[in-house]
C-alpha cells in the first residue's frame, strides 16, 4: 500500500519457522561426548519491510529484514549440553538506487547459497553462502537479463585468519574485500561468474623485526541454474564450482571443521619461513528441485569440498589436508499457499589426510554423521 501523504509504496511481510533437529552423536570414544545434545529445537520470527519510490533515476528502494531466533540443544553447537538462547539479527538493511546498493545484503559472490536445503551439516554451508555482509556496490544492467556488479564487502565476515605459532596474527583491516560478478537471468535460468580478492596482512615479524609483507587471497566461482518446466512447473537444477587460494570462507568453510573427535582446520594463510603461505581449496555443489504435484516437492543436493596445505604447513603446524562429502534430500508439502511442512535427511563425511589419534589412544581415518530435521514454515 502507499504511505498516506506520500508516493512511497510499502510492503510488510515476514515468516514464522519452527524446526526440530536430530544430530547423530558420533563421540564413540569411551568417556568422551556424553554431554553432546542429540536433539535441538529452533523457533524463528522474521519481519521485513520493503519501501519503494519511483524517481527519475529509477526506483529508490529501502529494505529491512530482522530475525529473532530462539535456539536450544544442538542448534547451539555440537558439543553441549546447551540450554536455550535468544538472538536478534539484522539480516538485511540496504538502499538501492540508480544501480547503487549500500548496506547489508547477501554477498555478490554467492550463487546457489543453500537455496533449497534446510541444513548443511555441522561443517559449513553447501558451497558459498556467506550470509549477509556490509557492502557498497554498483550494478550495471545491459538489457536481455545481463548485468555486472562491482562491490566492496567487509572483510571481517569472510576471513579465516593468518596463523603462526602465536595463534591468529591477522592485522587490522586496511581494505575491504573486492567482489565482482557477471550475471545473466533469462527464461531458461541463470548463470553467474564471480570473483573475490581479500587482503591477508599480519602482525607477525620476520627475523629482522620488520612486519611480514601482506598477501592477497582470492576465490573464483561459476554457477548455473536451469529451469526445467518440461519436467514440472517449478523444477530447477543448480550446478556450482569454486576455487579458493587464501580465501577459504568463500567455499562455505568455517575456521574449524569437526565431527566428534575428528577435525580439520581451515585457515587462509600460515606464517612459514618469514612469509604468508596461502591455503588452497575447491568445491563443487549440485542441487535439483522437483515438484511431484503442485503441493509436494522434493530437493536432492550434494557437495564435495577439498582443502590442501603445502608440505611445509603440515610439518610446521601439524595441519592436515581434509575432504568433506555432503548429500541430502528433503520433501516439502504445502497444504495451503505460503505454508510448508517438510522433512530433511542429510549425510556428511569428514576425511582428514592420514589417521587421527583419539584422546584414548587408537585412531580413525574418517568419521561420518547423520542429521534429520522437521520444519514448519509460514510466510506472509
Amino acid at each position: 500500500f502507499y504511505i498516506p501523504g506520500s508516493d512511497t509504496c510499502i510492503k510488510i511481510g515476514g515468516r514464522v519457522r519452527a524446526e526440530y533437529r536430530y544430530l547423530e552423536p558420533v563421540w564413540d570414544v569411551p568417556g568422551f561426548g556424553r554431554e553432546a545434545d542429540a536433539t535441538g529445537t529452533r523457533a524463528r520470527g522474521r519481519i521485513n519491510v520493503d519501501a519503494r519510490t519511483a524517481t527519475e533515476w529509477g526506483t529508490l528502494r529501502a529494505f529491512i529484514q530482522v530475525d529473532v531466533t530462539a535456539d536450544s540443544g544442538n542448534y547451539r553447537g555440537q558439543y553441549g549440553p546447551f540450554g536455550e538462547s535468544t538472538s536478534v539479527a539484522l539480516d538485511k538493511a540496504y538502499i538501492q538506487w540508480a544501480g547503487i546498493t549500500a548496506g547489508r545484503i547477501s554477498s555478490f559472490f554467492d550463487f546457489y547459497a543453500s537455496a533449497i536445503n534446510f541444513g548443511s551439516g555441522v561443517m559449513g554451508s553447501l558451497g558459498s553462502d556467506d550470509g549477509s555482509v556490509n557492502t557498497l556496490a554498483y550494478t550495471a544492467t545491459f538489457g536481455n537479463g545481463f548485468s555486472a556488479t562491482l562491490a566492496l564487502e567487509d572483510r571481517s565476515s569472510q576471513n579465516l585468519g593468518v596463523f603462526s605459532g602465536a595463534g591468529n596474527v591477522l592485522a587490522g583491516q586496511r581494505m575491504p574485500s573486492v567482489v565482482a560478478n557477471i550475471r545473466v537471468d533469462q527464461g531458461w535460468g541463470s548463470a553467474q561468474l564471480s570473483g573475490a580478492v581479500q587482503q591477508l596482512n599480519t602482525l607477525a615479524r620476520d627475523i629482522n623485526g620488520a612486519f611480514i609483507d601482506s598477501e592477497y587471497g582470492y576465490a573464483i566461482q561459476a554457477g548455473l541454474k536451469f529451469n526445467l518446466p518440461m519436467l514440472a512447473a517449478g523444477d530447477a537444477l543448480w550446478l556450482q564450482a569454486a576455487y579458493a587460494d587464501g580465501a577459504l570462507a568463500r567455499l562455505g568453510l568455517g575456521s574449524f571443521t569437526a565431527i566428534g573427535p575428528l577435525g580439520g582446520s581451515a585457515v587462509d594463510g600460515l606464517i612459514i619461513n618469514g612469509s604468508i603461505k596461502r591455503t588452497k581449496g575447491w568445491g563443487v555443489t549440485a542441487a535439483f528441485l522437483h515438484y511431484w504435484t503442485p503441493t509436494i516437492r522434493q530437493a536432492v543436493f550434494g557437495n564435495y569440498t577439498n582443502v590442501d596445505y603445502s608440505g611445509q604447513a603440515v610439518v610446521n603446524y601439524a595441519v592436515d589436508d581434509f575432504k568433506i562429502w555432503t548429500v541430502g534430500t528433503n520433501v516439502i508439502w504445502s497444504p495451503v499457499k505460503a505454508f510448508d511442512i517438510g522433512v530433511e535427511v542429510l549425510y556428511q563425511k569428514l576425511d582428514p589426510k592420514g589417521r587421527v589419534v583419539l584422546p584414548t589412544g587408537g585412531s580413525k581415518s574418517s568419521v561420518d554423521i547423520w542429521e534429520a530435521r522437521i520444519r514448519f514454515q509460514r510466510d506472509f
